[in-house]
Formats: C-alpha cells, sequence, structure tokens
C-alpha cells in the first residue's frame, strides 16, 4: 500500500516537473527569438530596437551571456562621447554595468575589457580607463593597441591645463606614457599612433623643463610666454636660465621630430597606398 501512495505521488507531481521545464526550455527559445531580431536591428544601426530587443532576451533568460554582452555594445553604440546630457551619461554607465556583468560571469571577455576601457576615455575617466587598458596589455600583449592607449592616457592626463598636475607628476606620466609607446612599437614599428604620441610627451617633457625654471625662477616667465611653443625661441632662453637643462630640452626635442617625421612618412605611406588601391594599380 506504501509503494502504491508513492506511485501515485510521483505521478502527481511529474506534469508539474514537466510544465517547469518546458517553460524553462520556451523561454530560452523566446530568448534566442529576442536576440536574433535585437541583432538584426542592431546590424541596421536601429540601436534603441535592437537595446529594447536585447532586455527583453536578458528577461526571458537571466543567464545568457550574449544577449548581456549585444546589450553592453548597443549602449555603447548610442553613447555620444564627450557628452553631458543626463539621457547620454545613463547611457554609458549602462553600457559600462552591462560589460561588468558579462566580466562576472566571463572574467576573460576581451571585449566587454575593451567596451568598458573606451566608454571611461570617452567620459573624461581616465584614470578608469587606464585600468582597463592595462587589463587589456595583459590579455593582448602582442597587440599594440592597448599599449598605444596606455601612452594616449598618460599623456591626457599630463597635458591637462584646466586642472594641471604636479610636475614630478607630469614628467612621471610622460615616462610611463613612454615606456608604454615603446612597447606598441615592439608589437608594430610601424604603428603610427605610437609615433606620433612619442612625440608628443616628449614635447610635454620639454614644457615640464620650462615649467620647472618658471617655478625656480618666476622672472623668468614673460620670457617664456613671449617665447611661446616655438623650440626656436625657447631653447636660447633655456641655455640663458638654466644651461643645466639645454642639452635635455634639446635632445626631448629632438627625439619628437624624429618620431614626428615617422608618423608621418607612415601616414603618406599609407595614403600612397589607399590612393593606389583606388585606381587599382597595387600589385596583388
Amino acid at each position: 500500500m506504501r509503494c502504491r501512495s508513492r506511485v501515485v505521488l510521483g505521478l502527481f507531481f511529474l506534469p508539474l516537473a514537466f510544465t517547469v521545464v518546458g517553460c524553462g526550455v520556451i523561454d530560452k527559445l523566446k530568448a534566442r527569438d529576442r536576440l536574433n531580431k535585437g541583432v538584426r536591428a542592431f546590424r541596421d544601426a536601429e540601436y534603441e530596437l535592437a537595446t529594447g530587443r536585447f532586455k527583453e532576451a536578458i528577461e526571458l533568460d537571466p543567464e545568457f551571456l550574449d544577449a548581456q554582452l549585444y546589450l553592453a555594445t548597443s549602449y555603447a553604440s548610442l553613447y555620444v562621447p564627450n557628452g553631458q546630457s543626463e539621457e547620454n551619461v545613463r547611457i554609458g554607465e549602462g553600457a559600462i554595468t552591462a560589460f561588468h556583468k558579462v566580466l562576472e560571469r566571463d572574467p576573460s571577455n576581451l571585449n566587454s575589457v575593451k567596451g568598458i576601457a573606451g566608454i571611461y576615455f570617452n567620459m573624461g575617466k581616465f584614470q578608469d580607463a587606464k585600468e582597463y587598458y592595462l587589463k587589456n596589455c595583459e590579455m593582448e600583449p602582442d597587440n599594440p593597441e592597448p599599449f598605444y592607449s596606455v601612452g594616449n592616457v598618460n599623456w591626457t592626463l599630463a597635458y591637462n591645463k584646466l586642472n594641471p598636475l604636479p610636475l614630478k607628476e607630469r614628467w612621471d606620466l610622460a615616462d610611463e606614457g613612454l615606456e608604454y609607446l615603446a612597447k606598441s612599437l615592439a608589437n608594430d614599428p610601424d604603428y603610427f599612433n605610437a609615433h606620433f604620441y612619442i612625440n608628443l610627451l616628449n614635447r610635454e617633457k620639454g614644457k615640464v623643463i620650462v615649467d620647472e625654471i618658471v617655478e625656480q625662477k618666476p622672472t623668468a616667465e614673460n620670457d617664456f610666454i613671449l617665447a611661446g611653443e616655438d623650440v626656436k625661441n625657447v631653447a636660447p632662453l633655456i641655455k640663458k636660465h638654466a644651461s643645466d637643462r639645454y642639452e635635455e630640452y634639446n635632445s626631448l626635442q629632438k627625439l619628437a621630430d624624429e618620431h614626428y617625421e615617422l608618423a608621418m612618412s607612415i601616414r603618406r605611406k599609407v595614403e600612397e597606398e589607399s590612393a593606389a588601391a583606388a585606381i587599382g594599380v597595387i600589385e596583388e
């Protein structure tokens, strides 16, 4: 009698179990359908519609990682760099939150690391961006781009004229940035951006030398203001007010000039190849 009762009890719960499993499968199928519709909208650049579809997919299947990644990417596409409106900030933060949710489940998701870095940079949150560019460097040690991006962030921080950093911090940022740009060139000697920012960071170090001289000799400030940023005018003033920094300053300008010329040479080559390809004269 007890056995019969157990069998009856088991049969009583069996349809309920099938119903629960069935609902789960149906929800996953619905989620996949919403994802596909969202992807089509995304490819058609209908990002708001795509965002809605991806949200629906996640509501149906909270564990759907692809939908979460597409949602983050869709938010990132809607975000306007440096836009200060509440709506734009909300979209940017939504993208970062969505990318973080992907990383919680897949810490090695490269697209999420890159996405967070890019959004933070475009928000002007450069230290946060740098943290994720450094993660990108660890994940892609042979890719020149993330190493360049660290150099770019460091120059942006050092160059800040509205809220200038202490002179030593500017100098240290420039040095660190140059180290990462050198790694970028080690991965790709013809990487235009790396050469261009080596040029900028060496010039920034030259400006730090000028600011240090003015800090030590305030009476020299007017001379340097009149000289502007023309090296031909600035160099003699450095020799006059701080002769021990003259060779160092000239060396920095020489390095800057060399890498600027290399950058321009690479740009010209790319432009020439593009023009040649347009008229079909490049050999396969």
